[in-house]
């Protein structure tokens, strides 16, 4: 299995272009997912330069309804135009991103219903994609982040992340669970795959964890306390390794590597990992 970071907010090499937002191409010997599409067509352009031909992809998956995980939907038909589209149901309702007083949109393009009628394949259980890869949705959550908001501009409310869903890859050796940016928390959706996939060993959690607060300030959106506390949970639940990125933050990644010091590793665009199917 490989999985490779065809775009994220920073890069291993200057050669590949990096931007807020997250998309990644999952290969395994069942299939191939690309998780994600980012904000505009960059993860195209760096798949080129990986000499990556998505044109193979079997099925593309959307964690969520935010238009840095999803704005690249749009181009996908440049390089694919047959691979089915999973996302959740509530994911192309609008969506808002608070800046003092302001609200700004990060909604999906508006027009993806038209463009891909035939491909969408809107989730509200849980799918198995082929084998060994399974798409959960989440229930809505209580733990709001106070700057995301979602609905129409006149009944805006903060956001229960009813769109967020999570990838969860079998493997001989145990489970590698994909998130986009953890919204319901990385603890919870450790818990929640496990609780679908009991006795399981996790050999790899990777995604982002959305300790960031504002992504164009890079502040944190949790406390360093909060922050300490997520990192010993994650150290005693049973996973073996931890590639984090996105919207987890330059200053929350610091924070975590105090407490999961080697277990923990950043995924920048063109970054690859390898483990056995």
């Amino acid at each position: 299995m490989e999985i490779i970071a065809l775009l994220e907010n920073t890069s291993c090499d200057k050669k590949y272009k990096a931007k807020h937002g997250l998309s990644l191409l999952i290969k395994t010997v069942h299939g191939q997912i690309l998780f994600d599409t980012g904000p505009d067509r960059t993860y195209i352009e760096n798949a080129r330069l990986l000499d990556i031909d998505l044109d193979v992809v079997d099925k593309v998956v959307i964690s969520h309804g935010h238009s840095d995980h999803i704005g690249g939907l749009p181009f996908l038909n440049e390089e694919n135009n047959i691979a089915p589209i999973y996302f959740c149901a509530n994911a192309l309702e609008p969506h808002w991103l608070k800046i003092g007083p302001y609200h700004h949109n990060v909604s999906a393009p508006d027009y993806l219903i038209d463009t891909y009628e035939k491909r969408l394949n809107l989730v509200t259980e849980k799918v198995v994609l082929f084998e060994g890869a399974t798409i959960i949705p989440l229930a809505p959550t209580t733990a709001h982040e106070k700057h995301l908001y979602k609905g129409s501009k006149d009944e805006r409310e903060l956001d229960d992340f009813n769109h967020e869903l999570m990838l969860v890859l079998e493997t001989e050796e145990g489970l590698v669970l994909i998130t986009g940016c953890s919204h319901h928390g990385v603890v919870n959706m450790t818990r929640t795959a496990m609780e679908h996939f009991p006795n399981r060993p996790i050999i790899a959690l990777i995604g982002g964890f959305h300790l960031i607060g504002i992504p164009i300030i890079n502040t944190l959106g949790k406390t360093k306390e909060e922050i300490l506390e997520t990192a010993n949970i994650l150290n005693m639940l049973p996973i073996e390794s931890i590639h984090t990125c996105h919207c987890t933050g330059k200053k929350g990644y610091e924070i975590l590597r105090t407490v999961l010091k080697d277990k923990l590793h950043y995924f920048a665009t063109g970054d690859k990992i390898t483990m056995k199917d």
